[in-house]
């Protein structure tokens, strides 16, 4: 039974009978599943949310495992419920994700991922995406400093398809009866493209959360102009965004340091930034 629609290619729940459940659609599509596993990018932080549904737990001192392999992860608990898990592997792994607690006991499993390099041979990497709401929306924390923000990777890339929106306004002028332009609306659109494969998984979570308040695609600020472009049985979906500007005319960043400080630790020496991920249960050095 499907209890709620639950936004997001990477999701958990407190049994595995309701991963494996057939009559939740959610379950039966493409990706999550072991011959089919959810791709993460590698060597990135992701940060997923969990909707607040069954999501207390007792203790702080939770871990993240992944096929028998501990995970660097960092847990947003808020009034003694679980609202989210940061993480990042160095390591291309693949499997179901278990949160355990300082028992061993798992409290809650995810469908199954796989953490890759996606670079093409062009250089591209698949997309990345930070979102955030300024209330509450669809069962997900986004209030609060340090429980608001989804960030994560998303099987689609960028090939460099761009147009510009126009509204232009024109009058007749002089005796010739010559066209002028009065005044003229001008914005740039960029394409992107995610490989589906038909998994309304990826397509909800794109259509439902870029209408959130906070929306960026690769640091960048961004608008969505339209549903997306989507046939059925096509394996891609085509959805077009418009970039935010600032008072200057520029494009808006965002400081992804900003919203994982909380998880990270820099310090200098020898000339070199080394960077010190402190998480709870395992320590991990990226150097």
């Amino acid at each position: 039974m499907q209890r709620f629609w639950y936004h997001s290619p990477v999701r958990f729940y407190k049994t595995l009978e309701e991963l494996e459940d057939m009559t939740n659609p959610q379950n039966t599509q493409y990706f999550g599943h072991v011959n089919n596993p959810y791709p993460l990018e590698v060597n990135s932080y992701h940060r997923f949310l969990i909707p607040n549904y069954q999501n207390e737990v007792e203790s702080e001192d939770l871990q993240l495992w992944l096929d028998e392999i501990q995970v660097p992860c960092e847990f947003g608990i808020l009034d003694g419920k679980l609202v989210r898990v940061t993480f990042v592997s160095f390591e291309e792994i693949q499997g179901h994700f278990e949160i355990k607690n300082e028992l061993g006991e798992t409290l809650f499993y995810s469908n199954c991922v796989r953490f890759l390099d996606s670079t093409d041979d062009e250089g591209r990497k698949h997309i990345r995406i930070a979102t955030k709401h300024n209330y509450n929306r669809g069962l997900f924390t986004f209030l609060g400093d340090n429980h608001d923000w989804m960030v994560t990777s998303l099987p689609g890339y960028c090939f460099g398809q761009f147009d510009i929106d126009e509204d232009v306004k024109s009058a007749k002028a002089g005796k010739l009866s010559s066209t002028v332009i009065n005044d003229a609306w001008l914005e740039e659109n960029v394409k992107y493209e995610f490989a589906i494969y038909g998994d309304n998984n990826i397509l909800s979570f794109i259509t439902v959360h870029s209408t959130n308040n906070e929306f960026y695609i690769d640091g960048t600020k961004r608008t969505r102009k339209e549903k997306p472009e989507y046939e059925e049985f096509s394996p891609t979906l085509t959805m077009k965004f418009s970039n935010q500007k600032d008072e200057k005319g520029m494009n808006i960043f965002l400081d992804e340091e900003k919203i994982f400080e909380d998880v990270m630790k820099q310090v200098l020496g020898n000339e070199l930034k080394t960077i010190i991920y402190t998480f709870k249960g395992l320590d991990a050095i990226k150097v």
